[in-house]
């Protein structure tokens, strides 16, 4: 009875943080550059470290991030940003955290900074001289704008890519924005080398998102977790009426 109830809890445990998750991927099914997750039932079930212990509580269900590219829709706004490959713009973070960033809308900070939507500043520490106009991204990165006084264009910055090496490392910190741990994790270089991808400017990475597939799971997760708290139940009634004989 009590690897039944110990079973029980596993799947309530599991459909319950899957449950999570789809809450989560249609809450940013429009988000720019969001990647939808979902749970790692396999790594859920391995024993944990504290697997002598019945009592022990088990860890949070892992999740898995799916890095498919979403669809790349044209907005006709230079200061859109989307990548083409698997590649990541690295946005500026505190601590000892990476952050990265799959493109959606750039803004000028009041200080000339070049930043998310969210006013998350760029790694690449690009700035905005006053009065520049026709401010553009080209292909491989480069940042170009047209100078007070100036005919050409100049560049006054460049934006590189990331792409990391196990996905399973991402957390995402919500506004579009994923963290890793480790710079190990990355593999740096500039747009089109690599395998990075390019920078595409005036258009935008939809979130890879479907939402009648994320209804269907949540359906099914619904389901699953009824049944799992039928057997747990189940379980519980047949102890009581073992106790009971024993009486």
């Amino acid at each position: 009875m009590f690897e039944s109830l110990r079973i029980s809890q596993i799947g309530l445990q599991a459909q319950k943080a899957q449950l999570d998750a789809v809450a989560q991927n249609l809450a940013n099914a429009n988000t720019p550059g969001y990647k939808r997750i979902g749970v790692d039932f396999g790594a859920l079930m391995a024993p944990s470290p504290a697997a002598s212990n019945e009592d022990a509580p088990r860890p949070a269900a892992p999740w898995r991030i799916d890095l498919t590219t979403g669809e790349l829709r044209a907005t006709g706004n230079p200061l859109d940003l989307a990548v083409s490959g698997d590649g990541f713009i690295e946005v500026a973070a505190e601590g000892q955290r990476t952050v990265l960033w799959r493109g959606g809308r750039l803004q000028v900070l009041p200080d000339g900074t070049l930043a998310t939507d969210s006013g998350h500043a760029l790694r690449a520490d690009i700035r905005v001289p006053e009065g520049a106009r026709e401010l553009a991204v080209l292909p491989d990165g480069t940042v170009v704008a047209r100078l007070p006084g100036a005919e050409a264009l100049s560049e006054i910055g460049r934006i590189e890519l990331a792409s990391i090496t196990d996905p399973s490392a991402l957390e995402y910190l919500g506004d579009g924005l994923f963290a890793v741990a480790s710079d190990s994790r990355l593999l740096r270089g500039r747009p089109g080398e690599l395998g990075l991808g390019h920078v595409i400017a005036g258009k935008l990475e939809s979130a890879n998102v479907k939402l009648v597939d994320e209804t269907v799971n949540m359906m099914l997760a619904q389901r699953i977790y009824e049944l799992n708290a039928k057997v747990a139940q189940a379980a519980d009634e047949i102890m009581a009426l073992t106790n009971g004989l024993r009486k």
